[in-house]
């Protein structure tokens, strides 16, 4: 019993892991995770060419976003309109020229020009709609130009349109995003927002597609006006969370372990229940005469020695004399015969009392049919 409870709680526990956690304002978070902070000193910006044949693979130590330019000319359902905006913002003439198409932005990897810590959040309003949450503590070291400007970029692992194109770390969504201070030294808390009608149009939907996304984030500026270069200050990359993907080790196999737990909890439960049937003697009875004054009781032990308490019969049936008290050994048989003051009209039910190494105290139940009283079935 106690075993069935503690596999409860460990379930209930597992189930708990799983929910999502309702806050004050109505808004249900269905997952978060805090802001990856792993290096990551290059970005690159590749532009697909309207074949889609030669994409490149992103270096190991980068942050790949691939921009798509041609659903109009080619029907694709892949969202084009932020990878249009790009490409003429940057300028670029996309050929079938694979190095022409790649644009790089690094981190100065000498010095730290902003700060920047928070968490991701992915969030359920109203019809169960989810949209993305960034909660962002941003800090410049060094006073920041007026054209500073942070883009969150949200990118698909690996994605297909409808005629079957494929491409890693597609851009779905751009967001540029201001709003913060550019003062060295002062801290700002902003929340930045990827709504579900945006995400709408961009083709995704987290409720049936919750995993397989990541974002990014890019702070892009200048320091103190001097240069007007546009560099890459700070670079944010990872996974978005779903509630069975953390950003540490320990917390991505929690839920495993916790379901790893349940799993032998309940194997040890059928064990238990399993060996408790083994020691369990096995009991059958028979009339010995047709004037129904005498049973005989056959009784098989089981993996477990016992010993025989008390012979009962219910009435209106009645013992003659006492039957023997005894001990039986592991899988021993013995065979006993029960003598009834007299004959009834109705079935004899017998309950034998038993003492068991390891179970305790038992009793055994066995309904033997009176052979006249006509089949019900009949």
């Amino acid at each position: 019993m106690q075993s069935k409870i503690f596999g409860f709680v460990v379930a209930c526990a597992l189930l708990a892991l799983m929910l999502p956690i309702t806050s004050a304002q109505g808004l249900t978070v269905y997952a978060k995770a805090p802001l990856d902070d792993a290096s990551q000193p290059l970005l690159e910006e590749f532009f697909i060419s309207e074949d889609n044949r030669a994409i490149p693979a992103s270096s190991s130590d980068s942050v790949r976003w691939n921009w798509w330019c041609w659903s109009e000319e080619t029907g694709s359902n892949w969202p084009d309109d932020d990878g249009i905006y790009r490409r003429d913002y940057l300028g670029v003439n996309i050929s079938t020229d694979v190095e022409s198409n790649l644009v790089e932005h690094r981190v100065n990897p000498d010095r730290v020009d902003v700060e920047m810590e928070g968490e991701v959040k992915v969030v359920m309003g109203e019809e169960n709609i989810r949209f993305v949450q960034f909660h962002l503590d941003i800090t410049p070291m060094v006073n920041l130009s007026n054209q500073a400007l942070l883009y969150i970029v949200l990118t698909e692992d690996i994605a297909r349109d409808h005629h079957g194109r494929e491409a890693m770390q597609l851009v779905r969504e751009m967001r540029p995003e201001v709003g913060f201070s550019l003062q060295a030294f002062n801290s700002s808390s902003v929340v930045y927002e990827w709504p579900a009608d945006h995400l709408e149009a961009a083709g995704v939907d987290l409720e049936d597609e919750p995993a397989g996304w990541s974002y990014t984030i890019a702070l892009f500026g200048d320091v103190d006006n001097a240069t007007m270069q546009h560099e890459l200050l700070v670079l944010r990359h990872g996974h978005l969370p779903t509630p069975y993907l953390h950003t540490t080790p320990s917390q991505q196999w929690m839920p495993l372990a916790f379901s790893a737990i349940a799993i032998i909890i309940a194997a040890t439960v059928v064990s238990n229940a399993r060996k408790r049937e083994l020691m369990i003697p096995h009991i059958t009875t028979a009339w010995k005469t047709d004037d129904l004054s005498t049973i005989t009781v056959r009784i098989h032990a089981g993996a477990t020695g016992f010993s025989i308490t008390d012979w009962k019969v219910l009435e209106p049936w009645a013992l003659r004399g006492r039957p023997p008290k005894t001990n039986l050994l592991p899988n021993e048989e013995k065979v006993f015969t029960l003598s009834l003051r007299q004959a009834e009209e109705e079935d004899c039910h017998v309950e034998v009392g038993l003492d068991l190494e390891e179970l305790g105290a038992w009793r055994q139940h066995i309904w033997l049919p009176n052979p006249n009283i006509p089949n019900k079935d009949s």
